[in-house]
């Protein structure tokens, strides 16, 4: 699934439309975010539960993933996004959560 569908459930508070049975008894911090291959506005998403050792790349089903965050940390960068503006459209919020993820990931690197 594309992020901005990831992000309009959230915002609508329907995310358990797209959980899975083996996720909607989670946390939302324990379900993260991959990308397919690699992280961008354009690929494609998957839910994985957080366990130990789970690293910033996962191979699944011979396909590599790359870690975006968790779905409560997703919840809490549109809250904040859309405090500046509530009016944002989804496609915006995709951009701005990316943008936000990789400046505040790659500052310490």
């Amino acid at each position: 699934m594309k992020l901005e569908e990831i992000i309009k459930a959230v915002r609508i508070n329907q995310l358990g439309e797209l959980l899975s049975e083996n996720f909607v008894d989670l946390d939302l911090d324990k379900i993260i975010i991959y990308a397919e291959y690699s992280i961008g506005a354009d690929s494609d998403y998957k839910f994985f539960k957080s366990k130990r050792g789970l690293g910033e790349i996962i191979k699944d089903n011979n396909v590599n993933y790359e870690r975006l965050c968790s779905i409560r940390e997703l919840d809490n960068l549109i809250n904040s996004f859309l405090s500046e503006y509530s009016k944002k459209d989804d496609d915006i919020l995709v951009i701005e959560v990316l943008d936000y993820l990789d400046t505040n990931n790659n500052q310490y690197s």
